[in-house]
Parts: C-alpha cells; structure tokens; sequence
C-alpha cells in the first residue's frame, strides 16, 4: 500500500470516528473495500468491539479490527472443513502485538489512562496506529 493509500485510509478511518463510529467500526470500515463486505454490515458487525469490548476492560476496539479484517481476507469459508483460521489468528496476534510493543497495551481503560490518569494513546492516535499496522501486515 503506498504512502497516500495509507493516509487516505487514516484520514477516512478518522473521518468515521468524527461520525461517530465506534474504534473498531471507524477502522473495519475504512478497508471493507478491500474484504469485500458493504459498510453497513461491517459496521453492524462491529460495534460490539468499540469502547474496550463494551466496557474498557477489554481489547481497544480501534486493534480489534485486525481480528476482524483478518478473518474477513484470510478465511476460505471452508464450512465443512475449516482450514483457515491458523492464518487468520497469525495476522492478528501479530497486529495485535504490534500495536502492544507501540503503545505499552492493548486494554482500552489502559491506553486512555482511566485509573492512572496518564493517557498512554488518545483514541484517534490509536485509530492512526491499528490503520498503519493492518495496512501493513494485511494489505
């Protein structure tokens, strides 16, 4: 993906944000293009993953994505016989591990600062951060 593909995806990925997106929406959507899946159902699909799972204790929803648009590039949708998931589950544990290193972790409640009143990552910075790394490791 090049330099201006990457920012345009940032800069959309931010712009759904400012809609008011959730984390994991406002990334999912800016690459269903590129998973073949129309907007609405991904951001359907995704909104349970926004503000940390739902409740700031779990995974940001912005790095969530990965898990997501990974399934959604990798799987074979082999019903009868899955035979992708292995690949699936690479690419997003090492997005998910690459944003960790980044940003010193991965729970929401963490990268906000909630109980040490120290912000590790605002939301749009790790909006930035997930975008940079699926374009990378995916795209």
């Amino acid at each position: 993906m090049s330099e201006n593909e990457l920012k345009a995806r940032v800069e959309l990925a931010l712009q759904n944000h400012s809609k008011g997106y959730n984390c994991a929406q406002a990334v999912s959507c800016a690459f269903r293009d590129l998973v073949d899946i129309d907007e609405a159902t991904l951001f359907r699909t995704t909104e349970g993953l926004g503000l940390g799972m739902g409740g700031m204790d779990g995974t940001c929803g912005a790095i969530t994505a990965a898990a997501v648009l990974s399934g959604l590039k990798c799987s074979t949708a082999h019903l009868d016989k899955p035979d992708s998931k292995v690949n699936s589950y690479q690419i997003s544990r090492a997005c998910i591990q690459e944003f960790k290193d980044k940003n010193s972790s991965v729970i929401c409640r963490e990268l906000k600062g909630v109980d040490t009143k120290k912000v590790l990552r605002s939301c749009n910075d790790c909006i930035a951060d997930a975008v940079a790394i699926i374009a990378t490791r995916l795209f």
